[in-house]
This record gives C-alpha cells, structure tokens and sequence, in this order.
C-alpha cells in the first residue's frame, strides 16, 4: 500500500468477541500484552522481534500497573428503579483502554535492510504523528508508543488512559464514539429501539430432600431405590422445563430479530451513526493533512475509487512530489522565519541604540541648560560659590542632584558633575577655571 492507515478502537478489561471471527476475543490485557510483545499474545507473529518505545509519559509495563491500580479503588455509583443509590466496583465491560495503530506503506523487511536509507522517511512519519496525536488529545492524558518490525509492514502502537475521568472513560478520547455521545444527549427521543420483552422462563424445580438415614440394612436398599426414583422424576421435570425454556427463547430470538428489522427499517438513518460516520472521516482528514500529505502517502487506497494500476501509480508518484514540496516549502519557511528573526533583532538592537542615544542627548542638553543658567546667574550676581557649595535661584533639577554619584551614571552626566565641581573649586578660590591667552594681532573676542 502507499496509502495512510490509522485505526482507533478502545477495550475493557472484558473479552470481546471480533466482529467477522469465530474465536478470536480482544479485552485490554490482551492489546497491551500483544504491544509489549508477550509470547502468549504474540501468536500472529513468525518471530518476534524487538520492540522500540517511541515516547510517552511511561512505559507500556508502567502504563499497565497505572490502569489496574486506578481501577483497583474505582467505583461508580449506581441508581436503582426506586430512584436510590449504591456503590459498586466498575463493570469489567467498561471501556477503560484506548488505542491506535499507525502502519507505513513500507514494508519492515525493506526497512530492516536499509535502515540507513529509510531511517529518516519513517523518524519523520513517526514524529508528525506523534505530534497529531498530542494536539488532539487532552493534556492531562497518560500515554505509551511503541514500535513494531518483525510484521508485513513497520507500524506503531498508542496506548493511553484517561486518569481524570471518574470512570476512566476511553471513549471520550475516542473521536467517533465522542461525537455520537454528545448528538445523542440533545435528542429529544432516543434513536434506540428497544427489543421486545423476553419471556417468563419456568424455574427448575427443587431437588428432592435426602431421606432420613437408617441403620437397618432393609431399609437403606429401600431408601436408595426410592431416591434413585426421585432424582430421576426430577432431572426429567428439569429436562422438561430446560426444553420448555428454550422453546420460549427461540421464539422470542425469531420475534425480536423480526422486531428489529422492521423498526430499523421504518426508523431510517441513525444520527448517532452519522455524528460517529462524520467525525472518523473528519479524523482521517485531519491525519492527512498532518501527516500523510508530507509524508508522501495518499489520502485512499484504490478500491476507493476503483482505480487502475496506472492511474494508482500514478497518484502515489504525485504524492511523493506533493510530500517533496512540502518538504521544500517547509525549509524555506523556516530560512525566512530565520530571516525575520534576525531582522527583528537587528531592529531591536537599533531601538535600543536610539533610546541610548536619546537618553544621552537628553541629559547632554539639561547639563548645557543647567551649566549656561550657572553662568549667567553667576554672571549677573544672582548666584555665588562659597564654601564649595552653590547658592543660585531656583537651581535646575540637574544641577540638584549633579552631586549624587550613581553606580549606573552615563558619562555625560560624570563629566558635567566633573566639570561643576572645577567650577566650584575655582570660583571659590578666587581663580578662572578657564585662561585665555590672546596671539598677537588677535582681535578680542
């Protein structure tokens, strides 16, 4: 095949009968046991080989022991006819497993030979569907994936349970059966149809008592003729009734079956089946989107449409150059979202070096401002230096806090907090902080 495969199904810890077999039952122990790859469930299998653990929150032994402990203590709460209440342990036909099976076209003998080559082809496979898988189930699930080699074709086994349940209910993390259950809690009238009442069954009759012992020997062999009299009237009494009771079962068998069909027949399509019909088929979709189309494999297989062998061929040659585009596409997005990023760093380094700049700037021109109004108060004898401090009307909010030194200080403002502190330093010992000395022939300024 060349074609997708995934198939879901849940299991209780009872046997179920396969539909379409004779003798073959699936129950959890079985599918977890066949996963792990134990003798006595792995009879389908010429030899058994190695088993690949994929991922998961645990192992399939640890998953195991989680499901029997959670189940150990779990009771469910059930509601009698007169409306009271009692509890009980949960019933063994509870779906409390739930399952997938993933399977490559490629076979595992070609795997097997050039792992090498395929390798990636199928680590690829394995990864979109595991991811697909998490993305459709709840978070809070706990999961174990394996793979197996040693059948016609390289698949994998999902095994999960569903924890926060109070029921460990597999169902609801069953797409289809999910989808039927919650159609069928808004219709008005259930779609069901109910079989017809069986039959009141005739009881066995009650076995003869034992006759009182005696010690006299006379009587004993009357005694024993006597009750071989009586247990053979009363297994003919049982046989009568049994033959009487399946008489009336048959019967009913013939009218039920007949019941059924009529009423199946006047009730039309189930929308319970349609809700179900529509969800796997919206499964399936999603799968190939997510994991089949870039993997090369198609959505079908060709009984579908009843295609020939060339024009199948020729799909499965447009699907590997649909999975090839893909790949491409997908390459050359991740260059360009590469691009972005670095273009979305080189930006932010460029915002951050102008609101460096602006911020130098900003404390460059309020040190100008705070020096000219130092000088020109000084000038105009507003403002004097005495004692190494300032005194000066209304002193700028620079030049307050100029004399605080800060760890995180920008060097304009260290070298205007020098500068003021010259300045200080000069004015108050009679000298010029700054000396002109003017060239012959210059004109004064």
């Amino acid at each position: 095949m060349a074609y997708q495969f995934i198939h879901i199904e849940t299991y209780s810890r009872a046997q179920t009968k396969v539909k379409g077999t004779d003798n073959h039952f699936n129950s959890a122990a079985q599918v977890i046991g066949e996963a792990r790859r134990e003798p006595r469930y792995s009879r389908h299998v010429g030899e058994v080989g190695k088993v690949y653990r994929l991922g998961g929150t645990h192992s399939v032994t640890q998953l195991e022991a989680r499901h029997t402990a959670l189940l150990k203590d779990l009771k469910e709460t059930v509601t009698r006819k007169d409306g009271s209440t009692y509890e009980r342990k949960l019933r063994k036909d509870a779906a409390t497993l739930y399952t997938e099976i993933h399977s490559h076209p490629l076979p595992a003998s070609t795997f097997l030979a050039d792992k090498k080559t395929h390798g990636p082809e199928i680590q690829k496979w394995i990864k979109l569907a595991l991811e697909d898988f998490q993305a459709r189930m709840p978070e809070e699930i706990e999961w174990t994936a394996v793979m197996h080699v040693d059948e016609s074709h390289v698949h994998f086994h999902i095994l999960a349970i569903n924890p926060k349940d109070p029921k460990l209910d597999a169902n609801k993390l069953h797409t289809g059966k999910a989808a039927a259950t919650k159609l069928r809690s808004t219709l008005d009238v259930p779609t069901a149809i109910l079989a017809l009442p069986k039959p009141e069954l005739q009881k066995r009759p009650r076995k003869p008592k034992q006759l009182r012992p005696s010690k006299n020997c006379e009587t004993q062999r009357k005694n024993k003729i006597k009750r071989g009299a009586q247990l053979a009237e009363w297994e003919k009494e049982c046989r009568d009734v049994e033959a009487h009771n399946a008489t009336l079962l048959a019967d009913w068998n013939t009218a039920n079956s007949a019941h059924l069909k009529s009423a199946r027949k006047q009730r039309g399509a189930i929308p319970e089946k349609d809700a179900y019909t529509a969800a796997m088929k919206t499964l399936q979709d999603r799968y190939y989107e997510m994991v089949g189309k870039p993997c090369g494999l198609l959505r079908d297989g060709p009984r579908a449409e009843r295609l020939s062998t060339v024009e199948y061929g020729a799909r499965q040659k447009n699907a590997q150059r649909l999975a090839a585009d893909i790949e491409t596409v997908e390459k050359d997005r991740e260059r360009v979202d590469q691009e972005i990023d670095m273009v979305k760093d080189i930006k932010a380094r460029h915002a951050d070096s102008l609101a460096d700049l602006s911020q130098k700037k900003g404390e460059f021109d309020e040190g100008v401002e705070a020096l000219e109004q130092l000088v020109i108060q000084l000038e105009t004898g507003k403002a004097t230096i005495s004692g190494g401090a300032i005194q000066m009307q209304k002193p700028p909010r620079f030049l307050k806090h100029l004399f605080e030194k800060k760890p995180d200080e920008s060097r304009a403002v260290g070298l205007f907090r020098r500068l003021f502190k010259l300045i200080v330093r000069g004015v108050d010992s009679g000298r010029n902080v700054v000396e002109t000395t003017l060239e012959p022939n210059e004109p004064e300024l």
